[in-house]
């Protein structure tokens, strides 16, 4: 009878390390970029452009679903660009949030969020390739949480 006692305590004690060590590879606290930032994207010659920035719960490869919206703008060619959205994937490293993706004509872009005070944080879309004259190749802001 003892020797079942020790077998069931022995596997107990097994089963409960088990559950700590899981726990710490699956940790459950939310990043600090989770949640809904919004403000607007200067474009220079005092065009602005709204956007916010969705970020999801991190999935179990790492990575945030982020859904990105942004308003009608004129573009620094003179055209005109329509409000829209899309989703994009990104991840925390070293207390930053990157995204990178390809536009539809291809070219990388890359958002980056870092924090910058409580509940706001420093936004910068980078702009990869070749651009116009009258683009500029990054656009910054200041995000506020909602």
């Amino acid at each position: 009878m003892n020797r079942k006692a020790i077998v069931v305590a022995v596997i107990i004690a097994a089963m409960s390390t088990a559950g700590v060590a899981g726990s710490a590879d699956n940790s459950a606290s939310p990043s600090y970029f989770e949640g809904v930032w919004s403000g607007q994207w200067d474009m220079g010659s005092r065009t602005k452009q709204d956007v916010t920035v969705t970020i999801g719960e991190k999935n179990q490869k790492g990575y945030h679903k982020t859904t990105y919206d942004y308003g009608f703008v004129t573009s620094a060619t003179g055209g005109m660009i329509p409000p829209g959205s899309f989703v994009i994937y990104g991840k925390e490293q070293d207390g930053v949030f990157i995204a990178s993706f390809n536009n539809k004509e291809g070219a990388k872009r890359t958002l980056t969020l870092q924090k910058f005070k409580e509940d706001e944080v420093k936004a910068r879309y980078d702009i990869w390739g070749s651009i116009t004259s009258s683009q500029r190749p990054y656009y910054d802001a200041i995000l506020k949480r909602k």
